[in-house]
């Protein structure tokens, strides 16, 4: 069996062509976005996705995540006692996603075809067949994510000559990408963008403002606190998609700061 898998800075998720659809593979707890973290338990033993990301804020010394930055870069990240490198943290991500996929339908998963940026270089090609084979899986091919986006569009639509901007917000980056379809071709003849800017950013942006409206900063407070100010963050830009004001309560041990 061959599956896809979109292996995101913030969140990854894994699907399969069958009979002519494409369908999402939930994960364990029944959600299809999986959390692109890694982290170590109480036993110190890898885990993956969800419960990881939990530990972000109780545990943020053994948590490790939007590594998918420093894909193909020689730099190293501390987690525990060890070092790794992005193609090793992300190879713990893809055998979650296959663990998902084999689980799911009962099958052994023999290839994966992965999605990455269309600006990524050689180097961040190779770091990711690297975590594949890391992972214990073949990756049969690297796809642009734009590419993927304009055979998606074009399955959806009847002209056979299109060209069209691709604009790809995501929790680590943001990819804008000219792209042309023509004689079952996709051409992209233009990429551009920030693989420092995405939803994250906005995330800690709020943090910080947070942090300065009570006389604050990260210097000032643990690891642990500004954890927890991290994930009210992310709630309040959520709830800001319905909402033209929200609140930001974090409690700490002492006081409560709103």
């Amino acid at each position: 069996m061959i599956v896809g898998i979109d292996l995101g800075t913030t969140n990854s998720l894994v699907g399969v062509y069958q009979e002519g659809q494409i369908k999402l593979i939930p994960n364990a707890f029944g959600e299809y976005l999986t959390p692109s973290v890694v982290a170590l338990d109480d036993n110190d033993e890898i885990i993956v996705g969800k419960i990881a990301k939990e530990r972000l804020v109780t545990h943020p010394d053994k948590t490790l995540s939007q590594f998918k930055r420093f894909m193909g870069s020689k730099h190293e990240l501390v987690l525990g006692d060890r070092t790794y490198k992005a193609e090793e943290l992300s190879s713990f991500v893809i055998r979650k996603l296959v663990d998902d996929a084999e689980t799911f339908f009962g099958e052994k998963v023999d290839e994966v075809i992965v999605s990455v940026p269309a600006y990524f270089n050689d180097a961040q090609r190779y770091a990711t067949k690297l975590a594949g084979q890391f992972a214990g899986v073949k990756i049969e091919r690297i796809i642009n994510e734009p590419s993927a986006a304009a055979l998606a569009k074009k399955s959806m639509s009847n002209q056979e000559d299109q060209s069209f901007v691709v604009v790809d917000f995501g929790g680590g980056t943001l990819d804008i990408s000219v792209v042309e379809l023509f004689d079952n071709v996709v051409e992209i003849v233009s990429i551009a963008g920030d693989n420092r800017l995405g939803g994250e950013d906005f995330t800690a942006a709020i943090a910080e403002e947070f942090l300065a409206s009570n006389q604050l900063t990260k210097k000032s407070i643990s690891r642990e606190f500004y954890s927890k100010i991290l994930v009210q963050a992310e709630k309040a830009k959520l709830n800001l998609n319905t909402n033209e004001e929200v609140q930001i309560i974090v409690m700490d041990q002492t006081r409560n700061i709103p």
